[in-house]
């Protein structure tokens, strides 16, 4: 047997519809509307909510717990980002910026770069980590970190 949708929305349908068209992203919006649907009184089940919004069921359940748990505020901040741990190691930014900063060095492609790199400071460092690293860095060659 379907689970029927058990929560009270606390918001009114015209705050609610305010917010869902200030949103910018589709998540937000997604998780606003099955608020409405749900308002609405257009959805009783939650594979019902599910099939609307094209999520899954456990999705759905989880958004609604954390309605419940933290209102409005709660749902709408979503927090993705995934892992955001450095690919390129303090002091190989160091060696990579005194390389290009040595008056000695003849001019250096990404190639020869990548080579020196992964020879002298850093092996499990890749050709794009390094490229995005010069171009996003450039403003600290001839600075510091």
């Amino acid at each position: 047997m379907a689970k029927t949708l058990d929560i009270e929305i606390k918001e009114d349908i015209t705050e609610l519809l305010s917010l869902l068209h200030k949103q910018h992203t589709i998540l937000k919006r997604s998780r606003i509307k099955a608020l409405v649907l749900i308002k609405q009184g257009k959805v009783t089940y939650s594979k019902d909510l599910s099939k609307k919004l094209k999520y899954d069921r456990r999705t759905i359940y989880n958004w609604l717990k954390l309605y419940e748990d933290k209102g409005i505020e709660g749902l709408i901040s979503v927090k993705s980002g995934g892992n955001n741990t450095p690919l390129i190691l303090d002091k190989t930014k160091r060696a990579i910026i005194d390389k290009l900063n040595d008056p000695d060095t003849s001019p250096i492609n990404y190639v020869d770069l990548l080579k020196w790199v992964q020879e002298n400071h850093q092996e499990n460092i890749s050709y794009g980590a390094l490229y995005k690293f010069c171009k996003t860095h450039n403003n600290y060659i001839d600075g510091d970190l």
